[in-house]
């Protein structure tokens, strides 16, 4: 079992809403590759969250673990360049793409280059404890989000309990003193065209097949044609 940690945004993409963002699109490429995957994090009580928790279970994600908001909006990204057409009118998901446009600053033609994709709604330590003692028999732990000094310590202990791998996610500059030293630690690229969470996608399928870190993550460059260095 992979556990993600990173929570959701919706997309427009084409007709439809899907769920976006770093935790989603590895958790979803992870369950592609064969995988058992589950993802933890938040998403509003609203109609987004609805098609963004709909949108992972298509994709064999498992969500049990993410937590519904009440009050807060499910974050939104800008809609895909490349989503597909919609020539028999309006997509479902338009009028949440012009809103995302507005508050990005896009053309809504997409001519203009997006803004890298927002985060999704913060967990706290007793979110991670809780669903981390919920999600049973997990050998990788993916951590795809910025977490505060008590939520990082609730994943570095549930990982180390559970003997399962920590991959740690994070953006340039960062400090990794908290993050144990057997641990692979990526630095977060800032947009991804989707190369970077396929790698990381395929390493945690690896890990979770038992295969060692160094053989893993050579396979995983392979698969994803992403050029990193591991901690």
């Amino acid at each position: 079992m992979i556990v993600v940690i990173g929570s959701p945004v919706a997309q427009p993409d084409g007709h439809a809403i899907v769920a976006a963002g770093l935790g989603a699109s590895i958790a979803k490429a992870a369950a592609g590759g064969g995988g058992a995957v589950q993802l933890i994090g938040r998403v509003g009580e609203d109609a987004a969250g609805d098609d963004v928790l709909l949108d992972l279970a298509a994709a064999g994600v498992g969500h049990v673990a993410v937590l519904r908001e009440p009050g807060r909006p499910t974050p939104s990204a800008p809609p895909r360049s490349n989503g597909s057409p919609v020539p028999d009118g309006p997509a479902l998901g338009q009028t949440l793409a012009d809103e995302v446009a507005l508050a990005h600053h896009l053309d809504p033609a997409g001519d203009d280059d997006p803004d890298p994709l927002p985060a999704g709604l913060s967990v706290d330590s007793g979110d991670l404890e809780l669903a981390l003692r919920y999600v049973p028999d997990y050998r990788v732990v993916v951590l795809a989000a910025d977490l505060d000094a008590p939520s990082l310590a609730a994943v570095v202990t549930a990982a180390a309990w559970s003997g399962a791998r920590l991959v740690a996610l994070v953006p340039a500059g960062s400090a990794v003193d908290a993050i144990p030293s057997d641990a692979t630690v990526l630095e977060r690229p800032t947009t991804d065209d989707g190369a970077f969470a396929a790698t990381v996608a395929a390493y945690a399928v690896a890990l979770d097949q038992g295969i060692e870190p160094a053989e893993a993550f050579k396979e995983a460059q392979r698969v994803g044609g992403w050029a990193a260095v591991a901690d």
